[in-house]
Parts: structure tokens; sequence; C-alpha cells
């Protein structure tokens, strides 16, 4: 690992003021999700119900993400990504009026819930596009990493924010610092210059998905890359969503300790993603990544396994840490390995893998409904491990 080579991309002055609109961003959207998860669980005493409001996100998620990266290669990146924080920001508005007015019902979480997952698809292929254009490639798995440790970092800090504010602030207040992290957020992204033009998509939208399409199978690389993260996006990840019913239903924690819970999973992400940016452009990345998923499949096993709220703790911590290392690297190895003028048309099909998180999440949560969070813990483990070995296997053919 090289250290210095963790945080060289900090040393464009873009990517920079990228990164920090990114922390503010992040923070926004990961205080928004935890207290959403929270109060939906509150509300409803279900987790499939949580499934049900991700998947919401999940489906248009999946729906526009190709639509979104074919944009992504014809517009003014920045613009876009202006205008769709700017839709967030509305969206976070609209929450904070119906918790203040107390109309809030469960189907509005299903509705915003499908709204977001529309401006997400949007979103990624801008945000992971726009890394490319920001940075010299040799510094492109650092601001990869960097970019997903921004998220990690707000990680840490909003879960234990919210679960601290929840105790002295009603939800509503919470959405007051939400929406000023977003105003924040927009507000930096006014100090970047893209400099770095890929070759704009020109065709017609089906001509030019199909471009992407014909690269990734012709690609045996980035194709596999891309079953790992099916994979694990729809079996293994979501659990993350069932935090709520891990904090209330098996370690029986208050909104402060189900805070810190997320905060170490967060922690975890955050150690995961910069250990992933410290590699560099080493060989043996694409094995790392089947390890590492072998490894998050044990812990994920574990996860639910014991009700001693410390041991929970490092269990999530350590489950999270190898998921974002070779999620990461899944990322890296994409971007580095596609052209230019493909990165908003192939990152939207990764996007689109990884939006299966939240698809996967009412599975999980109707399983776990029915045979219990434990066992739901232990099949998603088991499947990340298999999978794992399976690829590894044809990697040997």
């Amino acid at each position: 690992m090289n250290g210095s080579h963790t945080f060289s991309s900090l040393g464009e002055s873009g990517f920079r003021w990228y990164w920090s609109s990114t922390l503010f961003t992040y923070a926004a959207a990961q205080m928004d999700a935890i207290i959403k998860g929270w109060l939906i669980f509150k509300m409803t005493d279900s987790a499939a119900n949580l499934g049900l409001v991700t998947m919401s996100a999940g489906i248009p998620l999946i729906a526009m993400s190709l639509f979104g990266g074919v944009l992504a290669d014809r517009v003014d990146r920045l613009k876009l990504l202006l205008v769709t924080q700017a839709i967030a920001l509305l969206l976070a508005v609209t929450m904070c009026v119906l918790l203040a007015t107390g109309t809030i019902q469960f189907w509005h979480f299903i509705l915003l819930a499908a709204l977001q997952g529309t401006i997400f698809a949007f979103i990624a292929p801008l945000r992971q596009s726009i890394i490319a254009q920001l940075v010299r490639p040799s510094n492109l798995g650092s601001a990869v990493a960097l970019s997903a440790t921004s998220y990690n970092i707000m990680g840490i800090a909003g879960p234990a924010a919210v679960g601290l504010m929840l105790a002295f602030m009603l939800p509503e207040h919470v959405y007051y610092v939400i929406i000023g992290c977003y105003l924040c957020g927009a507000f930096m992204l006014a100090f970047i210059n893209l400099s770095r033009e890929g070759v704009p998509a020109a065709g017609p939208f089906h001509l030019d998905m199909a471009e992407a399409f014909r690269f990734v199978r012709g690609e045996k690389a980035v194709m596999g890359l891309l079953l790992i993260a099916l994979v694990s996006s729809f079996f293994c990840i979501p659990y993350i969503y069932m935090l709520p019913a891990l904090a209330s239903s098996v370690l029986r924690v208050d909104q402060v300790g189900f805070g810190f819970l997320c905060a170490a999973a967060s922690a975890g992400a955050l150690i995961g993603s910069l250990a992933a940016g410290s590699l560099g452009a080493g060989r043996g990345r694409a094995r790392l990544v089947l390890v590492l998923m072998a490894v998050f499949g044990v812990f994920l096993a574990l996860s639910a396994r014991f009700q001693l709220y410390p041991l929970a703790l490092v269990l999530i911590l350590c489950t999270a840490l190898t998921s974002s290392a070779y999620m990461t690297l899944c990322n890296t190895l994409i971007l580095s390995g596609t052209p230019a003028g493909l990165h908003g048309r192939v990152i939207s099909i990764f996007t689109m893998t990884t939006g299966l998180v939240t698809v996967g999440a009412l599975p999980m949560g109707a399983f776990a409904d029915r045979a219990g969070l434990p066992l739901a813990f232990l099949v998603a483990g088991a499947i990340a491990v298999l999978f794992a070995l399976f690829m590894r296997l044809k990697m040997k053919q």
C-alpha cells in the first residue's frame, strides 16, 4: 500500500472543490436516509416496510440509470449536476414540511423514495464521470476512493449526529440541517472547472447505449466486475437497510445506539475505501476483490448472531470495511478500463447493478420478518462467499 497515493488526487484544485461538495451532499443524503429508516420502522415496526420503501427508490434508479448515463456523455455534466442537486434539496424541503405539519403518512415515504431514486439515476453517472475529468489518469484510483471516503466520513458523522439530535430535537428540525448541507454542496460546485472533457456521445440513444453494452460484452474483466457488483448488490449489501431492525429487534437499543451502529458501519466503509485507494495501480487487484468479497460474507453471516452490542459494533464495522473495499476496487477498475467517451454509459450500467441494493432490501426484509434477521444475514453472507469462490474458479479457467 502507498499512503501518499491515497490522497494524491487532492493536489488537483478542481477535485478538492468536488470533494468538499460531496462531503456536504453526502452528509445530507446520509442523515436523510438514517432518519427516514428510523421513522419508518417506528411507524410500522416492519423490516419488510423498510425494504418496500427502499425498493421504491431502487426501481426508478435501475430503470432510469441507462438514460442518465447517455445524458452524462452528451451534456454539460456540471450544470446537470447542479439541477439534480436543486431537486434533491426540494425533496428534503417537502419532507420537512410534512413532518412539521404532522401530515406525514407511510405512502409519502414511498413517493419521495421513488422521486429520489429517479434523481440519483442521473446523479450517480454524473458524479462518477466527472471524477475522470477532474484528475490525471494516475490519480484516478485515489479520486474514486476519496469520493467513496467522503460518503463514508459523513456516514460516520451523520448517523451519530442524527441519533443525538433525535434525542433532543424534533425530526423536522433535523431536516433544517439536511437542507443546509444540500445548499453548501451546491455552492461548492460553482468553483469547479471541467477542463478534461471526454468524447461526447452524439448518436441516437439506443445506438449510444448499445455501444456501451458491446464494450462491456467484449471486455471480460469489466463484465466480471459488473457481475460481482450485481450479485453483491441484490443479495448481500441490502443488509445496510436492515440496521434499524438489527438495532431495535435484535440488539434492543434506542435511537442513540442505532446512530452509533450506523456510524460503525460507515467507519468501516471509510477505512475500506481508504485502503482501496492506497493500492495504486499494482497487479492482483481483481483477485483481491474476490478475497475481500468472501471475507465480507463471513462477517455479514456473523453480524446478527449475537445480542452483545459492543460485539455487534465490531462485526458491522468489519462487514462494511470489506464490502466498501471491494466495491471501491470494482468501481476503480471499471473506470480505468473504460474509454473516456464511454464513462457515463458504462458507469450507468454499474449504477444499475448497484441500484439493486435498494430492490434487494425488500426480499431480505420480508425474509427477515418471516425467518428472523440472523438467518437472513447468514444466507446473504453465504451467497457472497460462494459467489466469490465461483468467480475465482472462473478466473483459473
